[in-house]
């Protein structure tokens, strides 16, 4: 026996026992899926890593599920906000985590598309690095409209901007943003000239709005106001919301065909085993039918979307597709 093998017996047998097991199962055809479900999985608490700071949509979001998915697993689902760099920080991190089942991170649509196209040199790539489980929920931006502004609607504001060219102002979050890309996509499809005012965030582009600075904008940070009536919420870029039910969708504003919305989903790092993608993915189908959580979402605007790691796959690819075609149309620059 060797002086390694006499200080650390214990460490030494665990891993050649492993070893040991991994060659037999090699030889027998048995998956290390399969000894994976014999560890009977999760036997210890589970990271979900959310790449912006706490208060935020993905912070109420990815909590809202991880208090469920805690009871329904048998094990914490600890939430570790790490926010920075519109959220590249946090993802790039879970990127590089462990591989066994027990990493997850809470992407959204910023975070999967449009940051591997705002910046090429990113230290990660959305569906090389990662399995995607499940959406978990989307949300349809809502476009808003200062108090005075003479119109009821995006369809008399589409009327208003194509007689007046360039004259009506358009606050976004700033450059390649969502409220940006909207917004590039409704000028080209509805044929009209708005000049495109970009902020450092929805938050100062809201108090423009509310202060009459700008004449319309783009941007989730405006839904409570919206809702309030401080503002008025002309349409929302996807399916109706449920807390304002009574605002038209872009597409019955007459932009046929449009449909933009952001969406949340979680996701572990590539070749996390499948059983534990499989055994997540399930017990967020089964949440996410929860009235509870569905009241709890919707009340912020927030709409409950679960797929299958198929889907979620298939939206990814889709959605990074169209903003690549909206960023060449339009000339886009992320900076």
């Amino acid at each position: 026996m060797n002086q390694y093998q006499t200080k650390y017996p214990c460490t030494f047998w665990s891993r050649r026992k492993v070893m040991e097991t991994l060659a037999t199962a090699a030889l027998t055809g048995v998956s290390t899926n399969t000894l994976f479900a014999q560890d009977s999985y999760p036997s210890k608490p589970i990271n979900l890593i959310v790449p912006y700071p706490p208060g935020g949509n993905n912070d109420i979001v990815a909590r809202a599920y991880a208090v469920p998915l805690s009871k329904a697993i048998g094990q914490p689902v600890v939430v570790d906000n790490k926010g920075g760099a519109a959220g590249a920080i946090g993802v790039g991190q879970a990127a590089k985590s462990a591989s066994d089942g027990y990493n997850m991170v809470i992407g959204d649509l910023g975070t999967l598309c449009i940051n591997p196209i705002a910046n090429p040199s990113l230290s990660y790539v959305t569906l090389r690095d990662f399995t995607p489980i499940s959406t978990i929920a989307s949300v349809s931006i809502v476009i808003t409209g200062r108090k005075d502004l003479p119109v009821n609607n995006l369809r008399e504001f589409l009327n208003l901007a194509k007689s007046n060219p360039g004259k009506y102002r358009c606050g976004t979050a700033g450059p390649g943003s969502i409220g940006h890309l909207s917004l590039e996509m409704i000028k080209s499809m509805a044929g009209v000239d708005v000049l495109h005012v970009p902020y450092r965030g929805g938050a100062p582009a809201l108090n423009d709005l509310l202060g009459g600075h700008i004449d319309i904008m783009i941007d989730g940070a405006a839904f409570n106001s919206a809702k309030s009536g401080a503002i008025k919420a002309l349409a929302v870029t996807g399916a109706r919301v449920a807390a304002i039910p009574e605002v038209p969708t872009v597409a019955e504003s007459g932009v046929t065909g449009f449909y933009f919305t952001n969406f949340w989903g979680f996701l572990m790092p590539a070749k996390s085993p499948s059983l534990a993608v499989s055994r997540i993915g399930k017990e967020i189908q089964k949440i996410a039918a929860s009235s509870e959580l569905r009241s709890q979402l919707e009340a912020g605007g927030i709409s409950v979307q679960a797929s299958t790691e198929q889907e979620f796959t298939e939206l990814i690819k889709r959605t990074t597709e169209q903003i690549n075609r909206i960023v060449k149309s339009a000339n886009i620059t992320f900076t």
